[in-house]
């Protein structure tokens, strides 16, 4: 990474901003890109063991639609940057794909996001890159085949099951991890030289 002004904006799980987060941020910062991982939740990350409750908080206090609230700061941050890129898990993957429809960001990587399936209607104006664990609660093959048929989209499925990024967590999965890692850095630099 040698764009200095480039901004990445962070969206995490339904845990909110935590460790695994936070980690990211460092990483990232430290190869000068100006990280912003916006706190939706407005509270301390839950624990990993509080999965349902963050579930739960997630859906009856944000839910989906506030990928518009995104969106504001996307806009913003595009005035600002030469890039703006977002980087999403799982819910946050899912927004981060709602977001690629409005045109206020040079790329979207979105990890997955099972949500996405929902939204099959939306064509994104950005590039976009979305890494899925084939051991999800969905058919992924069936979904990607769909998603692949879309203008600016690459797809790529990890044997992982959801959440292995997150080395703090039950499903954590380093190689696997150290892989996505590697195509999600090599699509930062293709928007980078863009």
């Amino acid at each position: 990474m040698t764009d200095k002004n480039l901004a990445l904006v962070l969206l995490p799980e339904i845990y909110g901003c935590n460790t695994f987060m936070n980690d990211i941020k460092t990483i990232y910062q430290q190869r000068g890109v100006t990280v912003f991982c916006p706190n939706l939740w407005l509270r301390a990350p839950f624990p990993y063991e509080k999965q349902q409750q963050a579930y739960d908080y997630f859906r009856q206090h944000l839910g989906f639609k506030i990928y518009k609230d995104i969106d504001y700061l996307l806009e913003e941050l595009q005035a600002a940057y030469d890039r703006v890129i977002v980087l999403g898990f799982s819910v946050g993957a899912t927004l981060a794909w709602r977001c690629s429809a409005l045109g206020h960001t040079d790329g979207i990587i979105a990890c997955y996001g099972s949500r996405i399936r929902d939204y099959l209607d939306i064509e994104p104006r950005c590039s976009t890159l979305l890494l899925f664990a084939k051991y999800d609660s969905f058919d992924v093959t069936a979904i990607t085949k769909v998603l692949r048929q879309k203008k600016n989209v690459q797809t790529k499925i990890f044997p992982a099951q959801h959440g292995f990024f997150d080395l703090h967590s039950k499903t954590g999965d380093a190689f696997q991890a150290k892989a996505g890692w590697n195509c999600i850095d090599k699509f930062i630099q293709y928007i980078c030289e863009k």
